[in-house]
């Protein structure tokens, strides 16, 4: 499982911009449940999506949550190594934060299947309430007389395709391209607060058959 952004492909050489932040994997099983809060996801996927500073007030905002409790959860973040303190701007009165890398890699440990299920149904829950959320917002469009652009993209979709194994592995290249392709077109200011976003859920999941016995 990966919150993913796209890789930053700055040169580390003398006199150049440092490297790029690299991925941070997590295989602590204590650590991986320290995520199971929808709070806290919503802090790693804003400042992992970003790759741009915050503060505790400007992440309680989007989390309706007070800056006191924002901040609790940001220095619990910290203790498993998700977002480090960033170099304060402005003034400097409120300490800014950020992610500890360019994308977060959960890792695969037998024994941690419990803490990857707990963050996955966290995950679940925030999108299954972004769906509830659009399909609300859409219903009253309706109601309100406005009907919607042809071209608006549906809530969900799902499906399945038939794909050998090195067609597989090209379609979901393809796709990740695309979204890092995206990712880089946007500018610093598009990054802020207030910037405008798009959720999305990707998951790729191969066909498992049970051999059945003789």
């Amino acid at each position: 499982m990966t919150q993913n952004t796209s890789p930053r492909p700055v040169a580390d050489g003398p006199g150049m911009a440092p490297a790029p932040p690299q991925p941070v994997s997590i295989s602590d099983p204590q650590a991986i449940r320290a995520l199971a809060h929808e709070a806290r996801l919503t802090v790693l996927e804003e400042l992992f999506a970003s790759q741009a500073t915050r503060t505790a007030t400007e992440l309680a905002t989007r989390c309706a949550l007070t800056p006191s409790a924002m901040s609790y959860h940001l220095r619990a973040l910290e203790k498993y190594g998700y977002v480090v303190r960033a170099a304060s701007e402005g003034d400097g009165r409120e300490r800014r934060w950020k992610a500890a890398g360019s994308s977060l890699v959960l890792g695969s440990l037998t024994d941690s299947t419990s803490a990857k299920n707990a963050y996955l149904n966290v995950q679940l829950n925030a999108f299954r309430d972004r769906l509830s959320a659009e399909i609300a917002r859409r219903d009253k469009e309706r109601k309100d007389g406005k009907e919607p652009p042809a071209d608006r993209a549906p809530v969900l979709t799902t499906g399945v395709v038939f794909l050998s194994e090195p067609q597989r592995k090209e379609f979901i290249t393809r796709v990740y391209d695309l979204l890092y392709e995206y990712e880089e077109l946007a500018e610093p200011e598009a990054r802020g607060v207030d910037g405008e976003r798009l959720y999305y859920m990707l998951s790729f999941l191969p066909e498992i058959r049970e051999t059945k016995g003789l």
